[in-house]
């Protein structure tokens, strides 16, 4: 059954894997973005889930528009809030207050990385606002 606010993981949009989605920072990723202001009409949400392959990360970055939250479903890895680096397993979950720089590194030599995250207060990327640590030193 169809309905215009069902999204599955597999159709959603990907950005992250090739070199014309142009996001800094975005390191052999696959980000689905399944609720958005584009996809299904939302005001205040984006809810997305995110692949990380052996090696993969996403760089240090803060969005000033939005809280962020970081749910690992399988795999491992170092996740970065704030100023601490925090080792997440399946199951953990980290909160993002606003504007705090947060970013993610697979840990695993061998297996993949699923992570859902949910921005609460923007209803799409542009929105939720996007500087790495970098462009903040220049």
């Amino acid at each position: 059954m169809s309905h215009p606010n069902l999204v599955n993981v597999d159709a959603a949009r990907s950005d992250g894997n090739a070199p014309e989605d142009g996001k800094p920072g975005w390191i052999d990723m696959d980000v689905r973005w399944l609720v958005t202001r584009e996809s299904v009409g939302s005001d205040q949400s984006v809810f997305g889930v995110t692949y990380f392959p052996p090696g993969s990360r996403h760089e240090i970055h803060r969005h000033p528009g939005c809280e962020e939250v970081e749910y690992l479903i399988s795999g491992h890895g170092v996740a970065r809030v704030g100023e601490d680096d925090v080792e997440m397993g399946p199951g953990d979950c980290v909160f993002v207050p606003r504007d705090d720089f947060h970013g993610f590194r697979n840990t695993s030599g061998t297996e993949t990385a699923v992570m859902a995250w949910y921005y609460a207060g923007a209803a799409s990327l542009e929105e939720a606002g996007y500087i790495t640590e970098d462009e903040d030193r220049d």
